[in-house]
């Protein structure tokens, strides 16, 4: 409830680095192993889009690029920063932060948005799934696409 009330206010905000920062606070912040977490993060994700659909965007690409790769360290680099279970829990937030992001933006922008920058960025996760969790976030993040995109959606302006 708190990520999503969140959301909410950094959809009103107008500073960039406040917002930067707190979306980076809300990911970190969650447990990736709840699902009702998880959640909590994308909405929040998804509210913040309505208004700042960019920032929201260049910060689930910084997320892939940075939290979901295996860093190793220690001795000869022996020990493992995250394991493999860690990167699917993250990686199954991150799916479902694309859903509703693209539900909770604005029709207008999310259209044309939609093949380059999410799409894209959606698709490379799709092979070797192996995680259960990973695979419901992925299909509820493509359902959520597609309602988004679903002409009675693009119809309404929600907030």
């Amino acid at each position: 409830m708190l990520s999503k009330c969140l959301g909410v206010v950094l959809r009103k905000s107008s500073n960039k680095s406040f917002i930067t920062e707190h979306l980076a606070v809300i990911f970190s912040s969650v447990n990736h192993a709840k699902q009702i977490e998880r959640e909590g993060c994308a909405r929040a994700y998804g509210f913040t889009a309505y208004s700042h659909l960019d920032l929201v965007l260049e910060r689930l690409r910084d997320i892939a690029k940075v939290d979901m790769v295996v860093k190793k360290s220690g001795f000869f680099g022996m020990v493992k920063d995250k394991s493999d279970s860690d990167i699917a829990r993250i990686k199954a937030t991150l799916m479902l932060c694309y859903g509703f992001v693209t539900l909770y933006a604005r029709p207008t922008l999310i259209t044309s948005r939609v093949e380059v920058n999410i799409l894209s960025s959606i698709n490379p996760h799709f092979a070797n799934v192996r995680d259960t969790g990973v695979k419901e976030n992925l299909i509820r993040c493509v359902d959520l696409i597609g309602k988004s995109l679903h002409p009675s959606h693009l119809k309404n302006d929600k907030f």
